[in-house]
């Protein structure tokens, strides 16, 4: 889904951008307990400010970062040339990649975005190794029926009416085979409530 003017000033507000996301990659860097030398999929990787703070904590021995808007794979590219990261356009519901090929899949607040979320966490789901793990953090329609969510509605677009409550998230993760390790509140900026989440391929 692509992104409105305001979201996109979001996205590459550099500044501010990198302190709010070095929290959370610290905070999922911290409850999920990856060692380093692992092989990592970023999905939704927006401008590269994510991708350099999870190469910096979890210090991958391979990181693909993946974006759907092909304009922000282009700024990424320049954000992290200089490190070994290999960063390309993808629809997060149909990878190129193959089977059980990744150790971890990060996301940081990406899969409410898409429509058409369970085709996503079927996808994540067939290229994480088994053992393997899903290190989110996420936003859910609940985020949006509180009344500082329903003000922001007006600002940014998402697919509201296809978006998963907190509940059917986990339930379709359980469902596919994955165990929630970690679930966690997340206050985003002290007004919007999300959660972080650590799950693991059985």
């Amino acid at each position: 889904m692509k992104m409105n003017q305001f979201e996109t000033f979001l996205m590459t507000f550099d500044f501010g951008r990198k302190i709010y996301l070095r929290g959370i990659v610290k905070k999922l860097h911290e409850i999920s307990q990856l060692p380093p030398n692992k092989k990592i999929l970023e999905i939704g990787c927006g401008n590269g400010i994510g991708t350099r703070l999870i190469h910096e904590y979890f210090k991958p021995s391979q990181l693909i970062a993946t974006e759907y808007d092909e304009s922000l794979v282009e700024i990424t590219q320049q954000k992290v040339k200089d490190l070994n990261v290999l960063v390309e356009q993808a629809d997060a519901t149909k990878f190129r990649f193959a089977n059980n090929e990744f150790d971890a899949v990060i996301g940081l607040s990406v899969i409410h975005h898409i429509p058409n979320w369970e085709e996503a966490l079927d996808e994540l789901h067939r290229i994480i190794k088994p053992n393997g793990l899903l290190i989110i953090k996420e936003l859910s329609i609940d985020t949006f029926s509180t009344f500082f969510g329903k003000i922001s509605r007006k600002f940014v677009e998402h697919p509201y009416d296809d978006m998963f409550t907190e509940k059917e998230f986990i339930d379709y993760l359980k469902q596919k085979g994955f165990k929630i390790e970690v679930l966690m509140p997340h206050s985003m900026l002290g007004f919007l409530s999300d959660f972080y989440l650590v799950a693991r391929k059985m």
